[in-house]
């Protein structure tokens, strides 16, 4: 017993030196950082559910005190944060993004980044536009066809015509690959070089 304590405390010793070498190396990258990141895959309204992850890499490279701590080519793992589909008459598809991790050589960094919403365009601006659409041909198709009646008669069947081309029709948000989104950090991130 009495040999196995100096070994035992000669060996605590060279760990707790060797993590605070191993932890003074490390580089800090400050809160409010940005964070450029391109998206490796297209990223759809209608497939995406909040928690999934998705990849992106970097597409500048992050650098403190002039050394670079994140490449270029970096993989950031992006995590869905909120997703919302418009309905066939209104609103827009949203997806909410935000960095999950970072992956570099020297390991994998959890982070707290600021999130981008994506939105894709309003439903009801074509809803209206397909409605309003439908009755002006309904309208004209009516009037040479009927006269004043027919033509009333007739806006009336391709307004709806027009409703229902737009219940049919509806396309959802699709982030393609290659996006640029660009993110700031939240909190200062340690990396080790």
């Amino acid at each position: 017993m009495g040999r196995a304590l100096p070994v035992l405390l000669s060996m605590l010793l060279i760990a707790i030196c060797s993590s605070i070498a191993h932890g003074a190396g490390a580089l800090v990258v400050p809160a409010g950082t940005v964070l450029n990141v391109r998206t490796t895959q297209p990223i759809a309204a209608d497939s995406s559910q909040p928690g999934m992850t998705v990849t992106g890499v970097f597409d500048d490279p992050v650098a403190v005190n002039g050394d670079i701590v994140i490449p270029r080519g970096a993989i950031a793992t992006l995590e869905v944060v909120n997703v919302e589909q418009s309905s066939n008459m209104k609103g827009r598809d949203r997806i909410t993004l935000k960095i999950h991790s970072i992956h570099t050589e020297s390991g994998t960094y959890p982070v707290s980044t600021s999130q981008v919403e994506l939105k894709g365009s309003s439903e009801g601006k074509k809803a209206a536009k397909k409605v309003l659409g439908g009755a002006a041909i309904g309208g004209a198709l009516g009037g040479i066809l009927g006269g004043g009646t027919g033509a009333a008669i007739g806006a009336a069947t391709g307004g709806g015509t027009g409703a229902v081309i737009t219940g049919s029709g509806k396309t959802h948000l699709v982030v393609p690959a290659e996006t640029l989104l660009q993110f700031r950090l939240n909190t200062a991130m340690r990396v080790e070089p």
